[in-house]
């Protein structure tokens, strides 16, 4: 096992084999919650859930998100209400103008610790994937991955797994996660939230794992 800085999200492969080359490979996004009141016990509301995860495949110029970024409409609304409108809308345009190749959503995950799956197809042109989930509830707070690469020198990546994070959209100011809405003007970077909430003597704690299944290799292997 190793560990590197993937993308903008800190993250930690578990497996990762490589395929062989191919135009596209079809894949399984698993997203595993953690986030409990015995993990993060500070103020964990009663209500803890994730919003659906919402994603897609894309290029290298395109990002649901990023360290040290501005949140667009449609990922505030997503980290603030959970709605998966209008990022849907923004990745669609994406899809339309090249930039993205893809776009895959889930239901939302209510029990921990539990998951929540989506599938989609990647190619050669968009080998990249990022997905976002609402940390819920919360004043604009969220997880996921951000711009990591499905494909290793050329080839697909048969599995992989990272540990996820919670992020601050830096679009609401509250402080606790059933806060008043609190506006952020003028509006601040996304970054990692290392409120005590998530984190404790300087170290993050983690709130799930995403997993990346190449579903093609999984049918080859069956025959």
């Amino acid at each position: 096992m190793k560990s590197l800085l993937v993308g903008t999200a800190l993250a930690a492969i578990a497996f990762a084999s490589t395929g062989q080359a191919a135009d596209s490979a079809r894949y399984q996004i698993r997203f595993d919650g953690t986030w409990t009141a015995a993990s993060h016990p500070l103020d964990y509301p009663s209500n803890a859930h994730f919003s659906g995860l919402i994603g897609a495949t894309h290029g290298d110029a395109y990002r649901v998100f990023e360290d040290g970024g501005t949140a667009t409409p449609g990922l505030e609304a997503l980290s603030e209400r959970g709605a998966h409108s209008p990022l849907d809308s923004e990745i669609e345009a994406a899809v339309k103008d090249g930039r993205a190749g893809a776009l895959f959503e889930s239901s939302a995950l209510f029990d921990f610790p539990g998951s929540i799956q989506a599938s989609f197809t990647a190619d050669a042109a968009h080998p990249y994937v990022s997905a976002v989930a609402m940390v819920a509830p919360s004043p604009d707070w969220f997880t996921g991955i951000s711009n990591v690469s499905l494909r290793v020198d050329g080839k697909w990546i048969d599995e992989m797994s990272y540990t996820l994070y919670a992020w601050d959209a830096g679009t609401d100011s509250g402080t606790t996660y059933k806060a008043s809405d609190d506006d952020t003007q003028p509006r601040q970077s996304v970054r990692m939230n290392a409120s005590p909430h998530f984190a404790e003597n300087g170290m993050l704690k983690s709130v799930g794992t995403v997993t990346f299944t190449r579903l093609s290799n999984q049918a080859q292997a069956m025959q």
